[in-house]
């Protein structure tokens, strides 16, 4: 019967429940969303908002990658304080657009938000109207056919009346199943918009938390360049001098770190280990460029003088400092430590659960704590050039994790292991 199909499929509607949504802090005033032409201009002017912020992100995305190109011929210049100087202003100024893309993102997002829990309040609406008419015209279809059929033939003077009252019964049944489905791509359609929005809100709250990193490395940047000139009196000899006890400790520092990590790898069961050529690790850096490998340090490298052996990769970025460090795979953090101005800077370790253990060095932040849980892709902190680093990078280390530890140093807490080499599983 048609009508026991219908009392069906209306059941399965009404058994999918009605969506809810939690909306983010930047909820629109939804009181007129009932209201098609306040509702039309909303979203036109939202609209044009995005598309602003959009062609506002878009300029200033194109202004600091020409900065950036500046930065890179900076960085390879003779180390003079005056030169230092000038790098640090250029790291200042890089962040300070990298701040301006971050908060017009923000904006544009949040207009995004904006705009679909508009979309949400009126689907919600028109949904709400369905269900009242698709109940109104079951209950009339109910009334309808309570009344049986030879009845109704006897109380009609003609019987074209009665083939008439047929035919509205069928139109009644018709209008109700195109309700039914109606209702249905509505309810799909509000289910797609729940879901993106509550991946924007995931999305506007990373960006901020990127904000406030990328003003917390600015400052660090300020206070970097302030006690250099405080430190040297604005002397180059001073910075000179500086420099070259620097460098002595570096080696030193350099060398008990290689002597350390000679004996571990000695001892590394590569039977227990991945396979080689297995795609586990993804590079931890937003639009990163290989600048060093894995290995002995070629006799003419600049970086000789401090180490003859490398053991990790190092990875650059045209963001330069303050670009989004991500866990190569998931895990959990196993160890953080600050080296200063020595070894690896400010350092991140996790521990995966394939018998490995990264680590990430040089960071200007870091946006974890121990024995938090992390997923590939994460952002974990952000990059530098704390510690040993010529310019802003990321040294990525893979070791063995029943070889890693660490130890405590006057520099602070040092991070040693068996290396193998990343590209093995890259």
């Amino acid at each position: 019967m048609k009508k026991a199909f219908l009392i069906f499929m209306l059941a399965a509607v009404c058994l999918g429940g009605s969506a809810t949504f939690i909306r983010a802090d930047t909820t629109a005033d939804t009181t007129n969303a009932t209201d098609t032409a306040d509702a039309t201009d909303t979203t036109e002017d939202l609209k044009a908002s995005i598309a602003q912020k959009e062609q506002q992100i878009a300029q200033l995305e194109q202004e600091a990658q020409q900065y950036r190109q500046s930065i890179a011929q900076t960085t390879s210049q003779t180390q003079t304080l005056k030169n230092q100087i000038a790098n640090i202003n250029k790291q200042i100024k890089n962040l300070q657009y990298n701040i301006s893309i971050t908060q017009a993102k923000l904006d544009a997002t949040q207009l995004k938000i904006k705009d679909l829990n508009n979309n949400i309040a009126a689907t919600e609406t028109t949904v709400a109207k369905n269900q009242q008419l698709i109940t109104q015209l079951l209950q009339n279809l109910n009334e309808l056919d309570a009344q049986n059929q030879l009845v109704t033939l006897f109380k009609v003077d003609k019987l074209s009346d009665f083939f008439g009252a047929l035919a509205d019964i069928d139109s009644m049944q018709e209008t109700l199943v195109a309700k039914i489905n109606f209702l249905k791509v509505l309810k799909e359609n509000l289910k797609t918009d729940l879901d993106k929005s509550q991946r924007m809100k995931s999305q506007y709250d990373s960006l901020k938390t990127s904000l406030g990193a990328q003003k917390d490395i600015t400052t660090d940047q300020k206070q970097e360049k302030s006690t250099l000139l405080q430190t040297t009196k604005n002397q180059e000899q001073t910075y000179q001098k500086l420099l070259n006890q620097t460098l002595a400790k570096q080696q030193q520092i350099e060398k008990e770190i290689n002597d350390i990590e000679t004996i571990l790898r000695q001892g590394i069961n590569y039977g227990s280990l991945p396979s080689k050529g297995t795609h586990i690790f993804i590079i931890p850096v937003q639009g990163g460029r290989l600048t060093q490998g894995y290995g002995t340090v070629p006799k003419n490298s600049i970086t000789r003088k401090y180490y003859s052996f490398h053991n990790g990769i190092d990875y650059g970025s045209n963001l330069g400092i303050g670009a989004p460090i991500y866990a190569a795979a998931d895990g959990f953090i196993q160890a953080i430590g600050n080296n200063g101005t020595y070894a690896y800077g400010k350092w991140i370790a996790i521990r995966h659960t394939n018998g490995l253990t990264t680590l990430y060095g040089h960071l200007s932040y870091v946006g974890v704590k121990i024995s938090q849980q992390v997923s590939q892709g994460d952002t974990i902190g952000y990059m530098g050039k704390t510690g040993l680093a010529l310019g802003p990078h990321v040294h990525f280390t893979v070791y063995t994790t029943d070889s890693f530890k660490t130890e405590s140093r006057w520099y602070g807490l040092l991070p040693v292991g068996a290396s193998i080499d990343p590209g093995d599983y890259m």
